[in-house]
Parts: C-alpha cells; structure tokens; sequence
C-alpha cells in the first residue's frame, strides 16, 4: 500500500468522481492531479517525520477524526475538513510560498490552471492523513495504540482535552472536596491514567529515537532521508508511481529551494 493506493480507495473508491463534480473537472483530470501531487506529498512526509518530534507531530495529526471523516467522505474534504487540510500542507511543506509553487509545477505536468490546482490541494492532504491514518492502524497493532493514545478525550466542551487536562481537573476537584472519598478514589485512577500515558509516550519517543539509530538513519542524505518517519510508516510514504526522473528532480529541487531554514536545521 502506498500513497497514490491509499487516495484511489478515498470515498469507498469513489474519491475521483466526487472531486470531478465538486471543482469541474473529468476524473481523468482529478486522477492526474493527484498523480502530480505525490512526489510532493512523499517528499514531504518523509522530510517532516525525519526526527522523533516530527513523528510526534505527524501522529497528533492522524489521531484527529476529521481527517478520517475527509478520507470517507471527500465531499466533506472540500468543505468543512478544508481547514484540516490547510493544516496538512502546513505541516508537510511549512511555507505558503512552497504550496504555491507545487501548484504551479502540477498545473505545468497536467494541463489544469494552478488556481484550480490550489483549490484542490488543501482536499487532498486531507484525504491523504485520513488514508495514512486508517492504513497505518490497520497495518499495525502498535500504531493503532499509538495513534489512540494521541486522540482527545470526549468532553462536550468547546476544545477537546488530553488526559493531562482531565487530570488537572480533577486534582483541583479533589481539592474541593478532599473529604469526599469517591473524589479520592477518582483521583488515584486519575493519577494512574495519567502515569500510564506518559510511560506510553516515553515508549513511544525511545522506539523512534532508537529508528534513528538504526542502519537507514545513515543509508542517505538530507531531509528525510533514511528518518524515522520512513522506518516507521514504511511503504505508506511512498508515491507509489514515479512521473520521470527529470520531474522527480523538479520536486526536490522545489521544496530544497523553499523549505523553511527553521526545518532544515
């Protein structure tokens, strides 16, 4: 399974269809639009997952239902799980200006206006964290923990809250009404939860940081190259299809020309 897979099985493999009636296009348009866009979102995975905070990072973002929600449904991709998606790019590609500028490229291989290329884009980084977010549970027990443990708690409130949140809660509860035993007792499962977690996470960051270790982390050079994120996720990075060398060289060249100086450090 790999990038381009995961995004033609979007919608119940129905993605392509959806996205043509919703931005005007024929689905052979849609399908070379995405064609064009994953070098990009490949190179841009693995640059943005090459060390143990990335990959932090990466999984807050899978854990988040709304990309699920967009992977499921891409007309809900186009609308309300735009913003996600948006957010998407930011984490892959960091600057707007890169954004831009993968438009423009993709609309010089496919013919499509970059405008329209861009309207597109913001939908498909969307679909595409739903699609990584469902394979990579389903590929492996350890990131389905993973990435359950990275999900926020349930608490009918405005913003959802982690379990530190809930735990701080209850402690000013619990000094409230200290005389109360079940507030007692809360707060020691509380406390336990909380431990729990937190000995999750240092697992978590001790198994990437020892992927760094590991003979990829010294098989290539520059961002991305032998990371974590690719030891980790495996083949589910990968484009899946390859559009020639000179365009390959073409995207890397782009997001080596563009990428934030705070990322390459």
């Amino acid at each position: 399974m790999n990038l381009f897979d995961i995004m033609r099985q979007a919608g119940g493999g129905n993605a392509f269809s959806q996205l043509a009636t919703q931005y005007g296009l024929s689905e052979d348009q849609v399908a070379k639009a995405v064609q064009a866009f994953m070098p990009a979102f490949s190179s841009g995975l693995k640059r943005s997952t090459a060390d143990p905070l990335g990959v932090t990072e990466f999984m807050r973002r899978l854990a988040a239902g709304d990309y699920l929600r967009a992977y499921q449904n891409p007309h809900w991709a186009t609308g309300g799980g735009r913003g996600g998606g948006e957010d998407a790019l930011k984490f892959l590609f960091g600057s707007p200006d890169a954004t831009r500028a993968l438009a423009a490229q993709a609309a010089a291989f496919t013919g499509l206006g970059a405008d329209k290329l861009g309207e597109i884009l913001p939908a498909l980084a969307a679909m595409m964290f739903g699609g990584l977010a469902r394979q990579s549970a389903a590929a492996n027990p350890m990131l389905d923990a993973m990435l359950k443990q990275f999900q926020p708690g349930a608490t009918g409130g405005a913003e959802a809250k982690g379990p530190l949140d809930r735990y701080e809660e209850e402690q000013a509860a619990g000094d409230r009404g200290a005389a109360d035993p079940l507030a007692g007792a809360q707060g020691e499962m509380m406390r336990a939860g909380l431990a729990a977690f937190q000995a999750g996470t240092a697992a978590w960051q001790k198994a990437v940081g020892e992927a760094m270790k590991g003979p990829a982390a010294a098989a290539g050079e520059g961002p991305g190259a032998g990371a974590p994120g690719q030891n980790v996720f495996g083949e589910l990075l990968e484009p899946g299809l390859r559009l020639g060398e000179a365009y390959q060289r073409e995207v890397e060249a782009m997001l080596d020309r563009l990428w934030p100086e705070t990322r390459r450090s």
